[in-house]
């Protein structure tokens, strides 16, 4: 599955700060957010504000930086513009130093400035989702996540053990399907797989699917190996 445009990302990386800045303000600064528990709701703006800066600061610099956590304004009311601001930047730096300028990246195949832009919208979707857990989502954006979710794993899941176990992602509402192994190394997985044999199957509309890959929601029935499945669920935490 081929990445969405460079375009789409800048429009939906701005369009989820505000969703996300609408959200978080309707609640109260301190409450707890249920998905991340030892988060406050401002710790989570906190943590998608600094990232987009974050994300600016490595596309400007090209190298690494040290991350360093930017706290959100005291003012509740300030939460929404100071997201839109740390997006607009990042789209910024996207743009002015072009989406597949080479920078530091932490996965070893995609070390471009594209990537950073892809990987902070669906990170601010899915934290979306923590303050607004009805919000709706476009289903190929949800099938762009899916497929960052698998590559984030392909690089951070080394851990992950595996001796060849096959698991299959079928979105129910699109012709969309992941098949991922389970190697010594880490996984491997492919996309439009949706013949494929696996000893794990999950099949969900492809909003859910996002979900659940990301502990967001519980997994429906899950059919084939329960020990394989328990094993990938237990791994796959960020």
């Amino acid at each position: 599955m081929k990445w969405l445009a460079p375009e789409r990302y800048a429009a939906e990386l701005e369009a989820e700060a505000g969703r996300l800045g609408t959200a978080a303000t309707a609640q109260a600064v301190e409450a707890m957010v249920p998905n991340c528990p030892e988060w406050t709701v401002r710790d989570l703006v906190t943590h998608v504000g600094t990232g987009h800066r974050f994300a600016t600061e490595v596309i400007a610099t090209g190298g690494h930086v040290e991350y360093r956590r930017i706290e959100a304004p005291t003012d509740q009311n300030a939460w929404t513009p100071w997201l839109l601001e740390g997006a607009r930047a990042l789209n910024e730096a996207v743009s002015s130093h072009g989406f597949t300028s080479e920078v530091w990246t932490w996965h070893p195949r995609h070390q471009t400035a594209g990537f950073w832009l892809r990987r902070m919208v669906h990170d601010e979707v899915i934290h979306r989702f923590d303050a607004d857990p009805a919000g709706d989502l476009a289903p190929d954006l949800a099938a762009d996540g899916v497929a960052d979710f698998l590559l984030t794993f392909e690089a951070i899941g080394k851990d992950l053990p595996g001796d060849g176990g096959t698991l299959r992602f079928r979105a129910t509402d699109l012709p969309r399907s992941w098949h991922v192994t389970l190697t010594d190394s880490g996984i491997t997985w492919t996309e439009d797989a949706a013949t494929a044999g696996a000893d794990v199957t999950v099949e969900a509309p492809v909003r859910s699917l996002l979900l659940l890959l990301n502990r967001r929601v519980p997994a429906p029935t899950v059919q084939g190996d329960a020990a394989l499945w328990e094993r990938w669920h237990a791994g796959t935490r960020f």
